[in-house]
């Protein structure tokens, strides 16, 4: 594994690699930040900050692409997640940001991984396609064609997959910190028929909340645990009975 001195930005958010981050940057500490990356190489890491705000210890590099001074002491910039990292050693230092050692962490070959895969990498597609599918229907949002194109290589599916799931932040960085891209597949499998479930319910939920604003005057909205709060429906024309 290489090792090296990098500068750390802690966030409420799990960066893989190959994921796009734009950020505004106006704290003080993260300009210097900013500043000692375009002096150097343009990489920091970003590593999640915990519940009780810790940062943890595996992360992923971001390379800095592009930059600009959006006024008011804001700093746009467009970062692009290179590689996973582990915290080796958090350095005492005088700079205003969080520096460590750290070691860049490749996908590892696990005992598991010698089994025949192929079943995963036929069936993980299809099935984040369905879920995708669900997302339009359900969102209404619009996505191009190529966003339904998966990387054949199974690392690279894999970070593809997790930066698209629509799950909390300590789900993706289980993703993130699992040692292994099929191991990764495998999680990434479960969560995408438990996700894709869910939105058919949810969908199922809709059409049966329009029946019933139909015929009753009432208006379902489907709740993430499985309830619905039924509200009358109010409307301009008609008069509503206390």
């Amino acid at each position: 594994m290489t090792a090296r001195t990098l500068p750390l930005f802690p966030l409420k958010t799990v960066l893989f690699p190959g994921m796009s981050l734009p950020l505004i940057i106006f704290e003080e500490r993260y300009k210097a930040l900013l500043q000692a990356c375009l002096a150097s190489d343009r990489r920091f890491g970003v590593v999640l900050l915990s519940s009780n705000d810790v940062p943890l210890s595996v992360g992923t590099v971001a390379h800095i692409l592009k930059w600009e001074d959006i006024g008011e002491g804001r700093i746009r910039v467009l970062t692009v997640g290179e590689t996973r990292f582990r915290v080796l050693e958090r350095l005492e230092s005088d700079q205003p940001f969080p520096v460590a050692i750290i070691e860049y962490w490749e996908d590892e070959i696990a005992a598991e991984d010698e089994d025949n895969p192929t079943w995963l990498l036929r069936n993980l597609p299809d099935e984040f396609i369905d879920y995708l599918t669900m997302t339009v229907l359900i969102s209404g949002i619009s996505l191009p064609v190529e966003y339904f194109n998966l990387p054949a290589d199974p690392s690279r599916m894999s970070f593809y997959v997790a930066r698209s799931l629509q799950v909390d932040l300590t789900e993706k960085q289980r993703l993130l910190e699992e040692p292994s891209a099929i191991g990764r597949l495998r999680r990434e499998l479960l969560l995408v028929r438990r996700e894709r479930d869910f939105l058919q319910r949810l969908f199922s939920l809709q059409g049966i909340a329009g029946e019933i604003d139909e015929r009753l005057g009432v208006r379902i909205y489907p709740s993430r645990v499985g309830l619905a709060d039924v509200t009358p429906r109010k409307d301009d024309n008609s008069d509503t009975q206390q």
